[in-house]
């Protein structure tokens, strides 16, 4: 099995289906303006600003899914196969058997859960500061992949608070052309074959 880095997914080659330039961001801005309070003098509300939350892309490997099985996603992702898992509990067992036994990743968390898709108004709470909460929210318009993610990490890569947080304004970045993918993680499972069903469309 192979997972690949979210900032990989960042640069990816194809726009809108795998690429998505802020995944691993939590982004906040509200319609009204964005609140910002200070120590010792009235709050302010900035328009046009907003609040980001950015794992360390390099750091965390994601293996994406989804909990839909449709002739629709084969379409957009150009592949007429599809793997079912048919025992997910034994299925993330051997992903965190595989991660401990590697010895610069983080081997007793192993994350997974379907994707939030939320909006940028959406207050975040605390989530802006768990990596793991970050990696697995992403804007309405992906709902359509109905994502089923795992996170793995290197080690420290889902410390709370691991983050980068910033107050932007105007347009968000674009990855740097032509930057260099990460090499993915590959993982062991061994024999799948009783927990899996392959599919053909």
């Amino acid at each position: 099995m192979r997972l690949q880095t979210l900032a990989n997914f960042r640069r990816y080659e194809d726009a809108n289906v795998r690429r998505d330039e802020n995944d691993g961001r939590l982004r906040y801005q509200p319609a009204g303006g964005l609140p910002i309070n200070f120590e010792g003098r009235p709050p302010e509300v900035w328009a046009d600003w907003r609040f980001t939350s950015s794992v360390r892309e390099e750091d965390i490997y994601a293996y994406c899914m989804s909990t839909e099985r449709s002739e629709a996603l084969t379409d957009r992702f150009e592949s007429p196969f599809c793997v079912e898992i048919t025992d997910p509990v034994v299925f993330v067992r051997r992903i965190h058997r595989a991660v401990r036994l590697r010895s610069r990743l983080e081997r007793k968390c192993v994350h997974h859960g379907p994707v939030d898709y939320r909006d940028v108004e959406a207050v975040p709470a605390a989530d802006w500061a768990l990596p793991e909460k970050v990696g697995r929210i992403k804007p309405p318009d992906w709902a359509w992949q109905r994502e089923y993610r795992v996170l793995v990490g290197k080690k420290g890569a889902f410390d709370p608070e691991n983050v980068r947080l910033t107050l932007e304004r105007g347009p968000q970045p674009a990855p740097p052309a032509g930057a260099v993918p990460d090499p993915p993680l590959s993982v062991r499972l061994g024999n799948c074959s009783n927990g899996m069903r392959l599919h053909r469309f």
